[in-house]
């Protein structure tokens, strides 16, 4: 299980998970540019168009549970308001934006796709 988080927070390839997913550096214009495919392994990461649909799903539950548990934590733990509470998962949501997005390509895909020992 630690090395299923490992290599999707990591973004390596769900067969082998010896090369990345995304291309690095980073580019802020297009931020879930990636690969065709693995070099390694050679599977293909996106097997058919709007293959990522489903993780819009997992991006909104990841971000909707954190951001509650911030929310909830400040206003009944902290006794924060509610509005400072909120500037809180503002900030927050767009400190993580990128990173949520990636990481959501990242387990939808290595739900669908078994690790491989073989492959590596």
């Amino acid at each position: 299980m630690l090395g299923w988080l490992a290599s999707c927070w990591t973004y390596k390839c769900p067969r082998c998970r010896q090369t990345n997913m995304f291309k690095e550096p980073l580019d802020m214009k297009k931020p879930l540019d990636m690969h065709k495919g693995c070099s390694h392994c050679s599977l293909n990461f996106e097997p058919e168009p709007g293959f990522y649909y489903g993780a819009m799903f997992i991006s909104y539950i990841i971000t909707a549970f954190l951001f509650l548990a911030i929310a909830l934590i400040l206003v009944f733990y902290f006794k924060w308001s509610v509005n400072a509470a909120m500037a809180i998962v503002i900030i927050v949501g767009l400190l993580i934006f990128l990173k949520i997005l990636r990481v959501s390509r990242s387990v939808y895909i290595h739900m669908l796709i078994k690790f491989d020992k073989s492959k590596v």
